[in-house]
């Protein structure tokens, strides 16, 4: 369910303050972290030599996880845009070759080289001028991310200092970052059909391998469209080049969670140029909370080929299909219910629910102790969908200076959702992208250049089609009781059905009425609705042509001094119309032309090898979406210029040989909330963060992230300020003789973000044996959160601390997620945090937190991938790729009984005698499986 500002605009409140709240909690002290750091250990430092993935398993060590990459350095492949990742000297561009971290071994960020999210350039971690967070399978499976289909609010913390999820709005792309909407990025392409991150659908977790959470706006090459606090660019699986590998999986979870999938990929031909990757998921998850469900069907598939040194081809593909209802909020929030898990109880029948009366002490009943598994939703709400994708990233290396890449990327989605308890209703008949983005990649050396340069110039172009029909009779959530003891036949969920009301049925083919009426979807079933004006954000049918020209430069004055350029101009051609359906008489449209340029200019100064300084700027245009990326056909004007900008600097650094790594900034972004027919309110969060992940040995590791943010949204010299769908507590309201869902805007001022914890600490700490087994102890703590801009309904300081134990070996895997550990029952998180959507429902909706839950997960490789490694291995023998008299013996590891015993004659010709035939060979080579 997604609310925009301005939506409806009624008499002000008077007693309202217009001030801006002071945050009310400290400093937590850890400022001091790089400071003592580069002081106290700079000493023992020697030059950067980042630890690199061993090129073969060890068969010592279990796998801490299962099989996720190449392990095999030397072996070609895409990196995390679909590209190369060039070695050698800076500022050259080899050839193609892939260089990750197998799971279980290195968990420093700056580990390996990087295809940088950030700047779309080969850089390593610790030279990118932005905050760039690297998320792989490790950091997602130790916080159980994924399990319940969605971005959960406590995993989708442990992803950046400043990332938070939507709590009772799951259905987004990417999580919130610094308390403001993301973008998401699939392997460097955005995905432009969402809105502030929202898009009807949850996330398909099972196609992603890692992500880069970018805090901050996107550099010049990968663009923007929309208001954003940064990106999330998830990085596909990809194929595996060197041998066969695959694992089937299960993951089973208290209250009816069910998840379960397989993986398999390899080589295709005996040159291995050619390789593919496999993978599914199926998903029948049930919930914690009452009528909440998720069930998923994700078929995920990538193929590569690597014909030459100079050129490789990508391809990758997904479709998912989902039934779902994952709105899992409680409403009525109020101090007690927070505090005491004590409910306000008392309720009008169906057909008297209206806005804003009578006052609510007038029906109100007692406080009542009540289930946080509660929900105050109808059980026949629910939603349907189908999603598509397809990916092509093409590579030409011209020579090592001069390299070429096309990525293309096409998106498809069609869902319908409805919910009853405040008719809201969505139907997406079928909207689609199509996106290709053209750079060319040189590197120029002091011998044909003033300095060491990089450049990355191109040409991105695109088409985006919507069709989206959407219709609201928000605001009357707080009308429904979910407990009532004076009329239990009021607490009956199948009640609460604002289409059972008569203010409802007063605005079906009603002109005068808010967005100009309701009226009948055309491709719907009868009973669904949309509005054909009803905001900046929702119903539309428009498509529109994209043409930007980019160009970025990296000016390598000396070793320790580098400026970093970019720019970008996109150009949107728009057709926007009120979708068929309409009447004749509220019809309207428009055609524009829209400019929106943007600039980045990043100094860098590096005065040791393990550290880096930097300042960045970042400015540019964006422009207000609709539901799904597309454009409505009300707009003004302003809303195709809201500025984005970002003003940072920041320190990185790699100590104690590599094993310690440590980032820290402080920053301030400011961007533009749209509003209808008034100008657009300025919002900016000024903050300090710090991240520290320390690993001295493959058996251990730690992270721990802090952010200090203070929010701010500015309504000075508007007519009206923030608006929420009841600008007061329920309590507040029974106390003073108030009506609920008042819907109203508060005065004119500046008002600090609500639902947004000023302060956020994230800790994680792994330890495991050499014999396979492991353990891990996270812990997440939030400052309190006001979710009423008169800052009278607080969520306390809060904490939950998790848990996990597993164990691994070279063929099982199996792992139990404890969460809530501690089982605290007064969690709960805000439906919109910060700036982004939701925040106008903060009063009438809020999420209870997981009390002590479990899932365990089971990884077991099958008896058929160990046969088709044998037959790879056999293979390589065939084609003469072992030593003249070499012998390849396989067993059974549990048995040790032999399988076959192959060896090399003179020629490379290979002989393969069965066991009983065996012939010993001091030099051969002996391998057990």
């Amino acid at each position: 369910m997604k609310i925009k500002t301005g939506q409806r605009q009624l008499p002000l409140p008077t007693a309202q303050s217009s001030t801006l709240f002071p945050p009310g909690t400290q400093l937590f002290p850890f400022l001091f972290w790089w400071l003592v750091a580069a002081s106290a250990l700079s000493s023992s430092e020697t030059a950067s030599s980042f630890p690199q993935a061993s090129s073969t398993s060890d068969s010592s060590t279990p796998l801490s996880d299962p099989p996720s990459t190449p392990t095999d350095i030397s072996t070609p492949g895409p990196t995390a845009a679909g590209s190369s990742t060039p070695g050698g000297q800076q500022g050259s561009l080899p050839g193609m070759v892939v260089s990750t971290t197998a799971p279980g071994e290195s968990m420093l960020p700056a580990a390996t080289p990087t295809e940088s999210g950030a700047y779309g350039q080969p850089m390593n971690l610790l030279d990118i001028p932005r905050q760039l967070f690297p998320v792989n399978q490790k950091i997602l499976q130790t916080e159980g991310a994924g399990t319940q289909g969605f971005f959960d609010p406590v995993s989708t913390a442990f992803l950046s200092p400043g990332s938070t999820a939507s709590a009772g709005n799951n259905l987004v792309i990417a999580p919130m970052i610094r308390g403001m909407p993301p973008l998401g990025f699939i392997n460097g392409m955005q995905m432009a059909m969402h809105d502030g991150g929202w898009w009807n659908l949850p996330w398909n977790y099972n196609m992603v391998e890692s992500f880069d959470v970018i805090e901050g706006p996107p550099n010049a090459v990968f663009g923007e469209f929309q208001p954003n606090g940064g990106a999330v660019n998830s990085i596909t699986k990809q194929p595996y080049f060197d041998r066969f590998r695959g694992y089937v999986w299960d993951t089973t979870g208290m209250y009816e969670n069910y998840l379960w999938g397989a993986d398999i990929g390899g080589p295709i031909d005996k040159e291995k140029k050619i390789a593919y990757r496999f993978s599914y998921m199926g998903m029948e998850n049930g919930s914690y909370y009452q009528y909440q469900y998720n069930d998923q069907q994700n078929f995920y598939l990538a193929l590569s080929a690597r014909p030459s040194d100079n050129y490789s081809v990508d391809f990758y593909s997904d479709l998912g299909t989902y039934n779902f209802d994952i709105m899992d909020f409680m409403n009525r929030p109020t101090n007690e219910l927070i505090n005491n898990d004590l409910y306000q109880t008392g309720a009008l029948a169906p057909s008297q629910v209206t806005f804003g009366f009578p006052p609510f002490n007038t029906y109100a009943g007692p406080l009542v102790p009540i289930s946080l598994r509660s929900t105050d939703m109808n059980p026949a709400s629910g939603a349907q969908g189908i999603t598509g994708m397809l990916q092509l990233v093409q590579n030409i290396v011209i020579d090592d200076d001069l390299h070429i890449r096309n990525n293309t990327f096409v998106f498809y989605i069609h869902n319908s959702f409805i919910d009853y308890s405040e008719m809201q209703d969505i139907d997406v008949p079928g909207d689609y992208e199509v996106y290709n983005r053209t750079e060319v990649l040189a590197a120029l050396h002091p011998e044909e250049a003033l300095f060491e340069e990089n450049i990355d110039a191109g040409l991105e172009f695109g088409f985006q089609r919507n069709l989206d029909y959407e219709a609201s009779f928000l605001g009357i959530q707080n009308a429904w009781s979910i407990a009532n003891p004076n009329n239990p036949s009021l607490a009956n969920p199948n009640l609460w059905n604002a289409e059972l009301s008569n203010a409802f049925a007063a605005e079906i083919k009603n002109p005068h009425a808010f967005g100009g009426g309701m009226w009948p979807i055309p491709s719907a079933p009868p009973g669904w609705y949309f509005q054909p004006l009803n905001g900046y954000s929702l119903t539309e049918d428009s498509q529109f042509w994209e043409v930007a020209p980019f160009y970025q430069h990296n000016i390598h004055f000396t070793d320790k001094l580098m400026l970093l350029v970019g720019g970008r101009a996109t150009n949107l051609f728009i057709s926007a119309q009120t979708p068929p359906g309409t009447p004749a008489f509220l019809s309207t449209g428009y055609d524009a032309a829209v400019l929106m340029p943007m600039v980045n200019v990043s100094p860098v100064y590096k005065p040791f090898p393990w550290m880096t300084a930097y300042f960045d700027f970042n400015w540019g245009y964006t422009s207000a979406v609709g539901d799904l990326g597309g454009y409505t056909p009300i707009y003004a004007g302003a809303e195709f210029r809201l500025v984005n900008q970002l003003i940072e600097g920041r320190m990185k650094f790699s100590l104690l040989k590599d094993k310690l790594y440590i980032t820290t900034a402080g920053f301030e972004q400011n961007l533009y909330i749209p509003n209808v027919g008034l100008p657009p309110a300025l919002a900016y969060i000024k903050g300090f963060e710090l991240a520290l992940t320390y690993q001295p040995t493959k058996n251990f590791w730690a992270r721990i992230q802090y952010l200090l943010a203070n929010g701010t949204e500015d309504w000075s010299g508007l007519p009206i300020g923030p608006f929420q769908f009841q600008t007061y507590s329920t309590s507040t309201a029974l106390a003073q003789g108030l009506p609920l869902n008042n819907e109203a805007s508060y005065p004119p001022g500046k008002y600090a973000f609500i639902g947004w914890p000023d302060q956020s600490l994230t800790a994680m700490v792994t330890y495991q044996t050499n014999m396979g087994l492991g353990v891990t102890l996270s812990a997440l703590v939030l400052s309190n959160q006001y979710l009423d801009y008169s800052y009278n309904l607080e969520i306390p300081t809060e904490y939950v601390i998790n848990g996990r134990l597993y164990y691994s070996t070279h063929r099982w895997y199996i792992a139990v997620n404890i969460y809530n550990l501690k089982d605290n029952r007064h969690l709960w998180f805000p439906y919109g945090p910060g700036a982004t959507f939701g925040r106008e429902m903060n009063t009438e909706q809020i999420v209870a937190g997981l009390p002590f839950w479990m899932d365990t997960r089971r990884v077991r490789l099958q008896v058929l991938i160990l046969m088709n490694q044998i037959t790879n291995q056999v293979l390589d023998l065939y084609n003469g790729r072992a030593a003249e008299g070499a012998a390849l013996c396989f067993y059974r590891s549990d048995s040790k009984e032999l399988l076959v015993d192959c060896r090399t004659d003179l020629m490379g010709r290979a002989a393969c005698l069965p066991p009983e035939k065996k012939i010993s060979s001091p030099g051969g080579t002996i391998s057990s499986l």
